[in-house]
């Protein structure tokens, strides 16, 4: 519960996260993630709710796609900071899909996130399936858990 509040309350509102300590991560997302840099939302989920502890994040925009009638795609990446260094861009993870990003955990070489994706019935709006993803934090692949 923990870590979704406090993704929520990351992707809220960059100015607040900027005075939690975590710096200007608008700026570090959309440099690495977007062509634009810019983007419709961003989410940053480290593996610490405290600035000074973290020490891995995924970093996921979704940016406009330029001539469409409002759609975006996706891109994730992994973020790493050494202790008490500047977060670096790890590298983009591929194959990783889906809305509202949330409870991520680290866990011994890979990482689980959970997205919303489409279910059968579902329009294209409105996805509602929660879907987790496995992510091999070496080769930087998602996929889905079963």
């Amino acid at each position: 519960m923990k870590a979704l509040l406090l993704s929520a309350a990351i992707c809220i509102a960059g100015l607040s996260v900027a005075a939690e300590g975590w710096g200007n991560l608008d700026a570090l997302l959309f440099s690495h993630l977007t062509r634009s840099g810019s983007a419709e939302a961003s989410y940053w989920l480290p593996n610490s709710i405290d600035p000074a502890q973290a020490t891995a994040a995924f970093g996921v925009v979704y940016e406009h796609i330029a001539g469409s009638a409002g759609n975006t795609t996706i891109a994730v990446g992994l973020f790493l900071r050494p202790s008490g260094g500047q977060w670096g861009f790890a590298g983009p993870v591929a194959d990783l899909f889906g809305h509202n990003p949330r409870d991520v955990v680290f866990e011994g070489g890979f990482a689980m996130m959970t997205t919303t994706m489409p279910g059968p019935n579902d329009p294209r709006c409105c996805p509602t399936v929660p879907t987790r993803w496995r992510i091999d934090l070496a080769r930087l692949q998602a996929w889905q858990a079963r």
